[in-house]
Order: C-alpha cells, then structure tokens, then sequence
C-alpha cells in the first residue's frame, strides 16, 4: 500500500462503485474483485481504505451503524471526477491497468469534459509516437532489435483512433450519458 492511503489505486474504483449505488463494504469488496481482478483487491485493505474515505468526507454510512450501505457525498464525487481527469490525462500512454480504470468511470465527466480530457490524451500520445517513430528509423539498427518500438507504435495508433472516435462520439451526443 502507498504511505498516503488516499493513493492507493483502488480510491478510484471504490468511489467509482459508490457512485453507482450504495453498497456495504464487503458487497464493495466482493465487486471490487469481479470487476477489478488486475488489481489484487484485500479485504482488510478495502476495509482500511473505507476508513480513510469516510475521514476524508468522501463517503458516509447510510444510517451511521457498521451494516450500513456507504454512499458517496458531493465531495466524494468531485473527488472521483479529478481522479478520473487527471489519470485520463497522466496515465501510462500504453494503456495500463490506471488508464482502464479510470476509463470506466468517464461517464462521472460532463461531456465537454470528457472530450477534452481524451484530445489531450490523444496529443500527449502523439508525442510519444513522434518520438518512439525518430527510435524505430534509427538506419543504424536492424528492425528486429526496435521490435517492441513497432509494437507500441502500432498500440498507440490504434488507441488514438479509438480515443478520437469516442470523443467525436460524446460531442455529437452519440454515446448516451448518465451523470
């Protein structure tokens, strides 16, 4: 676990699942491990993390007992809302399990939100193909060795067709959205 609890990547999802519905915490934990497998979800972590949450003023029990359905304050959703823009923005380029987390709360976004965020994520990757494309036309070395550079290359390509394909999708208001 990170020194600050509050950067544990399972924040993200646990307040992302809040915000769906209200749940107890071992039902949160039980989902938390069906839908988000690549992260190694505890128990007794999720538990700890819950207690943070609720220190923080992110979540509150229903009725105030240990049974209780959490849910997520106003607060917990602004805060779900900056985690999702700026891992959107700052993830690992290639895609990794922050990214796809925080990809499926998108929808916490307004939708000028949204697209903005995922065209700047489509500019940031263009940068790095820019760079990995001046690595893989190095003259000097033979294609098999650069071959992980045409792997990338090819991932980020694809990435940045289907990241402007969504967003031109949200800003025509072709992807239903639900806030």
């Amino acid at each position: 676990m990170p020194k600050n609890a509050l950067d544990n990547p399972l924040v993200l999802p646990m307040l992302g699942l809040l915000v769906e519905q209200p749940r107890h915490a071992y039902a949160l934990f039980r989902e938390l491990t069906r839908r988000y497998e690549y992260l190694r979800v505890r128990n007794a972590t999720v538990y700890t993390l819950m207690d943070r949450l609720t220190a923080e003023g992110w979540v509150t029990a229903a009725s105030g007992n240990d049974r209780a359905a959490i849910a997520v304050t106003e607060s917990g959703v602004a805060e779900l809302a900056k985690r999702v823009q700026q891992q959107l923005r700052e993830a690992d380029l290639t895609g990794g399990p922050t990214f796809v987390t925080a990809l499926a709360y998108l929808g916490i976004l307004r939708p000028a939100e949204a697209v903005t965020v995922l065209e700047r994520r489509v500019e940031l990757i263009r940068g790095e193909v820019r760079e990995l494309e001046r690595a893989a036309h190095d003259p000097a070395e033979p294609e098999v060795h650069m071959i992980e550079v045409q792997y990338l290359l090819s991932r980020l390509r694809h990435d940045i067709d289907w990241l402007e394909g969504t967003a031109r999708r949200i800003a025509a208001g072709e992807l239903s959205w639900i806030r």
